[in-house]
């Protein structure tokens, strides 16, 4: 018992911050939704879209920091403050680098790629005028990832908890001047979205980089002073990312492939997902925070020779990550007309009322994800990304398919099939993260 509370105490210690710092590109998308559920049904149902498809974009940037974070933390757990230094500065450049190019191909072929997803002209069109906009986010999301990496892979989160904060704030109020219109500025509707959650981005990037110069406790890894980069760092940080990459566009990408294939059942029905996806966002963050810290955890207790301990060390998240999310998922998903409607419900309560049997649905999918997720990113942790992509690409399948089948063979509880489907995506990594953690078998990357 007394090593359950310790491990439990160490993962909710660094967890509770990484909730809001690991999770701001959900918590911007959750802010644009909100808003736009009160300006028009046909916005909202568009935003849940195009958020998605952004969300596909920031895992190229999420996969390449995560390497980054792995490989910090492992040197960080060895005290090599010369390495932490050399990956910090790989990671930064790698990222920036990357991020131009997307920028370029999101700001100038949207629409090209887009075409092949979505039906609806009007959502493609709306999904257009967020996408013009959002996408002067992108280098400081790519970036503010890499600044992420470092202070997650040292275990000291809580500027990014002050800085996801500013964030969050920046975006509440820049969406409600911009979508609205008010403070004198021009209502833009779902544009306005898009451009406030660019601006609220770069407003973040600013506030981090000074956060940073004034910290003291990262003053002995002298990053002022950029070293020279050596091809092998870049090379290292490609050869452990590409797999979480892969693994993160795959697990992203199935979500937007999800809301394309649910685009097919109508505007209303796209509108009702939208709803379920901004309730999954928020309940969704203990899983984040837990998930990313164990895999910091995990990652420098190898580091520091300790391979042993770490299976208990996910069991043990994985309770705690349970409890946490119990407390929200089920006042929140079990009483939905009492929690929920005083919130998202509208004069027209049609949208809401009709998401009430799906809301109960995700509550097993929730505490399933809660555990499902600290136990794979353990496997992450420990080096064995290429068992990650795996794992994320046969749950994915499963994932889709069922989907898939659920919108060809148009039946009653089609919706409900389609969504019931994570119930089968999160017990699959479930199982076989667990087989992998269990054999003990890892094959150490050296770094």
């Amino acid at each position: 018992m007394g090593e359950f509370w310790h491990n439990a105490k160490k993962v909710i210690i660094l967890a509770l911050p990484i909730m809001l710092g690991s999770a701001g590109q959900n918590i911007i998308a959750l802010t644009d939704s909100l808003f736009l559920y009160r300006y028009d049904e046909n916005d909202f149902a568009a935003v849940g879209f195009a958020s998605v498809f952004y969300l596909v974009i920031a895992a190229i940037a999420f996969g390449f920091s995560k390497g980054g974070q792995i490989l910090i933390a492992r040197k960080y757990g060895e005290k090599s403050i010369d390495f932490v230094k050399k990956y910090f500065w790989a990671t930064i450049i790698f990222e920036a680098a990357i991020g131009l190019v997307v920028f370029v191909l999101l700001f100038f072929f949207a629409r090209e790629i887009l075409n092949l997803f979505i039906n609806s002209e009007i959502i493609l069109q709306k999904s257009l005028d967020f996408l013009k906009y959002r996408a002067l986010g992108i280098p400081f999301s790519y970036i503010g990832l890499g600044l992420v990496a470092f202070y997650l892979g040292i275990s000291k989160p809580r500027f990014i908890f002050i800085d996801t904060i500013v964030l969050a704030v920046a975006n509440f109020v820049l969406c409600y001047a911009l979508v609205f219109g008010k403070f004198g500025f021009a209502e833009m509707g779902i544009a306005g979205a898009g451009l406030a959650s660019s601006i609220a981005e770069a407003i973040a990037f600013v506030v981090f980089i000074g956060l940073m110069i004034f910290d003291r406790d990262i003053k002995i890894y002298n990053l002022l002073k950029i070293p020279k980069i050596e091809i092998q760092w870049v090379k290292t940080i490609i050869r452990l990312s590409t797999p979480i990459l892969l693994q993160s566009m795959i697990g992203i990408g199935s979500w937007f492939i999800f809301f394309s294939l649910i685009e097919k059942f109508g505007e209303h029905n796209l509108a009702i997902s939208n709803l379920l996806r901004v309730v999954y966002l928020v309940l969704s963050i203990p899983c984040w925070g837990f998930g990313t810290a164990i895999n910091s955890i995990v990652s420098n207790t190898i580091g520091k020779g300790k391979e042993r301990r770490v299976l208990k060390q996910v069991f043990h998240s994985s309770i705690v990550s349970l409890v946490f999310t119990s407390v929200f998922a089920i006042p929140t998903l079990l009483f939905a007309n009492v929690i929920l409607e005083p919130l998202l419900g509208k004069a027209d309560s049609s949208l809401f009322q009709d998401s009430i049997v799906y809301l109960h649905l995700l509550f097993p999918i929730i505490l399933l994800y809660s555990v499902s997720t600290v136990f794979f990113n353990g496997v992450s942790g420990t080096g064995e990304t290429i068992k990650c992509l795996q794992i994320q690409f046969i749950s994915s399948l499963f994932y889709l398919g069922i989907t898939y089948v659920s919108t060809i063979y148009p039946i009653e509880l089609g919706l409900y099939v389609a969504w019931a489907s994570e119930l089968v995506y999160w017990s699959i990594q479930l199982v076989m993260s667990y087989l992998v953690l269990k054999s003990g078998s890892w094959n150490f990357i050296k770094f």
